[in-house]
């Protein structure tokens, strides 16, 4: 049996904490604080993208537990101009001298930070019902560096591009989210010296059934039908919107740290997994480079500081309890 919330039950199930977050439980620390007010802005759950569908039993001796399904928000794609932009905020700055000398009134320059989201953040969120969620660890898997990505200009890169990030978040408060890559600390990225071996993809790849033939065995040379080519990675595109401009550099970005650095432990295949632009206009998590996730974006605002975020969603299946799906969670401390 399969049951899929509708949007009136799922927000009647999320209301509940709204009171408990309303007297302050689990906000301790101003870092906490100023976290969890930043994130919450930033990160959006809502029921087309979650797609949280209901099974049967996990098992015949335990009929209180049911298999669950749904997409995990796992990655805050932070786009922005250069050092010293930030859309977290909590006090945060980072910067390196690869970010400073981007002109700010070219849109088609830009870089990435990626940020793993944590459970807590994912239940602020959600008014204080994340205990429905399976999880940010049950949307990890194996990442394995590509073939097409072994060279000598990542291949220098790529351990100072991983000090570089370690040394980073050592130096982030304890609750801020940990961060899986930033462009900032990449020379590849300004150059895209990364592909530079690569055959430019052809139109036929890069159309609607191109695109969709490609990544459902995860060797996407194109974002999707609308958003061209995903090679070179780097940070020049030229599209005629700056915020298709910032999409097409999220992507990259989460294509570079899965399947050319190693660091991202969640799954960027098109097919697979969700885009969704949360920042300066909000958007349902779709396919990247689909037309549906193009026109959205394409309605939205620009944003004057060039700086935009998105979430990368991926599908999970867990076992919960019957009174965690249908009832209320417990107040919980974020950090």
């Amino acid at each position: 049996m399969i049951s899929a919330l509708s949007r009136r039950s799922f927000l009647k199930l999320s209301g509940s904490a709204v009171a408990a977050g309303a007297l302050g439980l689990g906000v301790y620390s101003p870092q906490t604080r100023a976290a969890s007010i930043s994130l919450a802005q930033l990160l959006t759950v809502d029921p087309l993208t979650l797609e949280y569908k209901i099974f049967s039993p996990c098992c015949y001796f335990c009929p209180d537990y049911l298999v669950v399904s749904h997409y995990q928000p796992v990655v805050l794609c932070e786009v922005i101009k250069g050092g010293g932009d930030t859309a977290v905020g909590g006090g945060l700055s980072i910067g390196s001298p690869l970010s400073a000398g981007v002109d700010s009134n070219d849109y088609t320059t830009t870089h990435v930070r990626l940020w793993q989201i944590p459970d807590w953040a994912v239940n602020v969120a959600m008014a204080g019902q994340g205990c429905k969620m399976c999880g940010v660890n049950k949307a990890k898997s194996a990442s394995f560096r590509s073939i097409t990505s072994v060279g000598s200009c990542g291949g220098l890169a790529n351990p100072a591009i991983a000090q570089a990030v370690s040394g980073l978040n050592s130096a982030i408060p304890s609750c801020f989210p940990r961060l899986l890559y930033t462009t900032e600390v990449d020379p590849t990225w300004n150059t895209g010296c990364r592909d530079w071996g690569m055959i430019p993809p052809t139109e036929l790849e890069c159309s609607a059934l191109g695109s969709a033939v490609s990544s459902m065995f995860g060797m996407e040379r194109c974002i999707g039908s609308n958003w061209g080519p995903l090679y070179p990675r780097q940070m020049a595109t030229q599209n005629d919107s700056p915020v298709i401009n910032a999409g097409i550099a999220a992507y990259r970005a989460l294509h570079v740290a899965r399947n050319a650095i190693g660091s991202l432990p969640f799954d960027t295949t098109i097919a697979v997994g969700k885009l969704q632009q949360t920042t300066p206009h909000l958007t349902v998590g779709l396919r990247a480079g689909s037309l549906g996730l193009d026109t959205q974006m394409r309605l939205g605002n620009v944003s004057i500081d060039h700086t935009y975020t998105f979430v990368w969603w991926v599908p999970v299946v867990c076992c919960k309890k019957y009174e965690e799906i249908f009832g209320f969670c417990a107040p919980q401390i974020p950090c």
